[in-house]
């Protein structure tokens, strides 16, 4: 499998992963229960979903450039996830459920990363 259809793949698994995350799917604490700190950090995953989508989009033609999307993207990424589990996205701690998905989500980012470093020396 070539870099762009790996980075490809790892945007869609993400993005499953992003859709999982939203009180739309499995995601159970209300807005109100969010504070400050977790807005900055919803501003940052749709930040990152965004160049996620991004370099989806222009990797065939723009490998470079998508590589180093990803590759910020990922970092964005990371802020957030620390933000929930120290417990500062939410007055109310995050369910189990959400716990994994942001692992998961977390673990995908830093194989964008790893791939988007890659992409990047070619």
């Amino acid at each position: 499998m070539t870099g762009p259809t790996v980075l490809r793949i790892l945007v869609g698994v993400h993005l499953v992963w992003t859709v999982l995350l939203t009180p739309l799917a499995l995601e159970p604490r209300p807005f109100s229960s969010f504070t400050p700190l977790a807005f900055v950090s919803l501003a940052m995953i749709f930040t990152t979903v965004t160049l996620d989508v991004v370099a989806f989009a222009i990797v065939g033609t723009r490998t470079r450039l998508a590589a180093a999307l990803v590759a910020i993207g990922a970092l964005l990424f990371v802020p957030p996830f620390i933000v929930d589990q120290l417990g500062l996205f939410s007055t109310i701690p995050a369910p189990t459920q959400i716990t994994i998905l942001e692992i998961a989500a977390l673990a995908t980012q830093l194989a964008l990363l790893y791939v988007g470093m890659r992409l990047r020396r070619r």
